[in-house]
């Protein structure tokens, strides 16, 4: 299991939705491990529960190859390429710290415009297809813009969370979880909460419990994964990181194979320069622990959790909010700040969102463009 989700790891370009498509080919078509009804249910469940989508599908399907332990080495394998490379990149930060200034760091903020546009512009279409849900991500917007922290993330997500409890309808399920399932879940849940409430309570003056609480806490309550996260981490660590610094790392992330919650293999080096090694291990293992287990308590009682699907329509309402909000300030602010960079914008936008290439090649490009710019004098 280890060695196939390494390879998995090195190969799975795309984000999350090329990532499930990947395990579906390899783990459905090819070995016939699950079959489409079981591997269908599996990927619902894991997009309605907070954490890493396709990294959770990839635990999923390690947990039903191996259980426990299949499950662990399924994260390892998935996530170590990218981490790893991640983790390089924070090294080339640190190594010259004029580089924050340079032209690369530029290209990579004109590359988060174009992906983060895209990931709102398809979020929207698909999540805000009512009036209400329209209206509920427009107050996020508008409200986190207002006053852009962590507390006000929680707040949003839980208020969200009681407006569909009180307006959705659920179904009953017909069929029971055993008691010992329920009970596992509850503990689950019970150890997931404490850890998020007592993030909450963590100050800025241990630097290591800073560190880790704002990294478990972007990873419990993230619905969706992928760029979903990049709000509730900007929220927790600008300051004490520059704009720059930090947008230079979400822009690394989208050249880079597997799941994008490894950008904590290169916030933890940043954060803490003076054990570089440690911090990119901690904050990693940091952002992936609740959503593993969650995911856990989920493949206990999912059947049941199914029926609570349709009440989570707000919750990512309010996460299509956020995302437009950190889109406008500081990704559009930072990034576009000349007539050369909003050229630039236009040309990341017309390779995202018209052309809809891929992240990597709009890497690609933006680096080309912008260390073209660069050489004639322009930036």
């Amino acid at each position: 299991i280890l060695f196939q989700f390494l390879w998995l790891g090195c190969t799975s370009f795309g984000g999350p939705t090329a990532h499930i498509g990947i395990f579906r080919r390899q783990f459905v078509e090819k070995e016939k491990r699950l079959s489409d009804d079981e591997y269908a249910t599996l990927v619902a469940l894991c997009q309605m529960i907070p954490g890493p989508a396709s990294s959770q599908v990839g635990m999923g399907l390690g947990y039903r190859i191996g259980g426990v332990a299949g499950s662990l080495a399924a994260w390892v394998g998935f996530t170590l390429p990218s981490a790893i490379l991640m983790y390089l990149g924070a090294l080339w930060i640190l190594e010259d710290g004029s580089l924050a200034g340079g032209w690369f760091v530029t290209a990579m903020k004109l590359v988060a415009v174009g992906i983060v546009t895209q990931a709102v512009l398809g979020m929207w279409s698909q999540l805000c297809v009512t009036r209400e849900t329209k209206l509920v991500a427009l107050i996020a917007a508008v409200i986190f813009s207002s006053a852009p922290v962590a507390l006000t993330q929680v707040g949003l997500i839980a208020a969200a969370l009681i407006a569909g409890y009180v307006s959705q309808p659920i179904e009953t399920p017909k069929v029971s979880a055993e008691p010992r399932y329920w009970k596992l879940a509850m503990w689950g849940l019970l150890i997931w909460a404490v850890g998020v409430g007592a993030s909450g309570w963590v100050g800025s003056d241990n630097t290591w419990l800073s560190m880790i609480a704002g990294h478990y806490s972007s990873g419990a309550l993230v619905f969706g994964g992928g760029h979903v996260v990049l709000p509730l981490l900007e929220a927790e660590f600008v300051p004490p990181l520059q704009v720059d610094t930090f947008l230079a790392g979400y822009g690394f992330a989208q050249a880079m194979p597997g799941p994008l919650f490894t950008l904590a293999s290169y916030l933890g080096p940043v954060l803490i320069p003076e054990s570089t090694l440690l911090a990119a291990m901690v904050a990693t293992a940091a952002i992936f622990l609740p959503g593993a287990m969650v995911l856990l308590i989920a493949l206990s009682v999912g059947q049941q959790l199914m029926h609570w699907k349709s009440r989570l329509v707000f919750v990512n309402a309010v996460v299509v909010g956020l995302l437009f909000a950190i889109l406008v300030n500081p990704i559009f602010t930072e990034a576009v700040d000349s007539e050369v960079t909003t050229a630039l914008a236009v040309l990341s936008l017309i390779v995202a969102v018209a052309l809809k290439r891929s992240p990597l090649e709009l890497v690609t490009i933006m680096i080309g463009a912008t260390f073209l710019v660069d050489q004639l004098g322009w930036i």
